[in-house]
């Protein structure tokens, strides 16, 4: 028996021949072929955060979830893998950021107690009562403090800064602590 070509069965198969051309078709022009010379070298990219950790630890000197009232002092314990500084930044329950101290020279392997910017000015726990988060960002060398953490709101605009500030150096580290302001 032969079969013509207006034959239902024969209309299916060349039907499915052009839909199964139209979807390579369709397949295919999403896709772009792009030759390039063997020889292209490209940078590395910059990398701000490493998967080894800098630094080890940190906390407020009374422990991770202390609670202070407003006048308590306050230091914080940090400890690194390496020699380098640490700029330690909160933000508050308001939502406001602001910088306990920049550029604090660590020696790494050792806890080191932050009491404040200098032997003779200490940190002091100021209001607004509630949560606040603190970070530790890690730098091999000084940041040229070009970064403004004063005016800035939210948490996702105060990690963008830490991080601006950590991409002007080939490895960092950043952790948070929190503690608790009461009356």
């Amino acid at each position: 028996m032969t079969l013509g070509k207006d034959h239902p069965t024969m209309r299916t198969a060349s039907l499915t021949r052009i839909l199964a051309a139209f979807t390579a078709v369709l397949l295919l022009a999403g896709c772009a072929v792009i030759v390039e010379p063997l020889d292209v070298r490209v940078a590395p990219p910059r990398v701000t955060i490493q998967d080894v950790a800098l630094i080890t630890h940190f906390e407020p000197e009374r422990g991770r979830t202390s609670a202070y009232s407003i006048g308590d002092p306050i230091a914080f314990r940090v400890r690194t893998t390496e020699d380098g500084f640490v700029t330690l930044t909160a933000i508050d329950p308001n939502g406001e950021v602001y910088v306990f101290a920049r550029n604090i020279r660590v020696r790494g392997g050792r806890t080191e107690i932050i009491r404040g910017i200098s032997p003779r000015e200490r940190f002091v726990v100021t209001g607004p009562e509630g949560l606040h988060r603190v970070t530790a960002h890690f730098k091999p060398a000084r940041s040229d403090e070009t970064i403004v953490f004063q005016g800035v709101r939210g948490y996702t605009d105060w990690q963008l800064r830490i991080r601006l500030e950590l991409r002007a150096f080939p490895r960092g580290d950043i952790v948070e602590t929190r503690f608790t302001v009461r009356r």
